[in-house]
């Protein structure tokens, strides 16, 4: 029997049990078992091992693995009479989680990257219309209200 070419197959938790029991139990030895029910060495190796180590009969339901998620932080100060001197800081912190993987993780994940540049450049037009806006009704309080002196008129004083 040439095992190099044998395709992968799925093996039901029945017929793990009952390679178990015959190697445990029956004192059969691998190579008996493997050639019994047609599956290779390395499988019945493998099935008696997780057996032993982690007390399981069955595959895991998912594979839980390790992801580091990214979190930006952004800091916004406002400078409503001058907009181009407010001030944008920038912080970013790494951290280790642990997820459940999915079917098309890396694609989610690229689009979820997408998704935030979008935000984060619509959020930051948004913040210029704010600032827009604000600068538009300090000026309007400034020619309404004889009190209120610009900045420029302060220092010429």
């Amino acid at each position: 029997m040439d095992y190099s070419k044998k395709q992968y197959c799925k093996i039901k938790n029945e017929l793990r049990q009952q390679i178990i029991h015959k190697i445990l139990n029956e004192k059969k030895t691998i190579m008996e078992v493997a050639q019994e029910y047609n599956i290779l060495q390395s499988t019945c190796k493998s099935i008696i091992n997780t057996f032993q180590r982690e007390g399981r009969v069955g595959k895991k339901p998912s594979r839980i693995r390790k992801v580091r998620k990214v979190i930006r932080t952004y800091e916004i100060v406002l400078n409503p009479l001058y907009p181009s001197m407010s001030t944008i800081l920038s912080s970013q912190k790494t951290e280790n989680c642990i997820e459940n993987s999915n079917i098309g993780q890396k694609e989610k994940t690229n689009q979820n990257e997408k998704f935030t540049e979008e935000k984060e450049l619509k959020n930051f037009c948004l913040i210029q219309k704010w600032c827009e806006e604000i600068q538009k009704q300090v000026i309007l309080l400034s020619n309404s209200n004889q009190f209120f002196q610009s900045p420029m008129n302060l220092t010429q004083i």
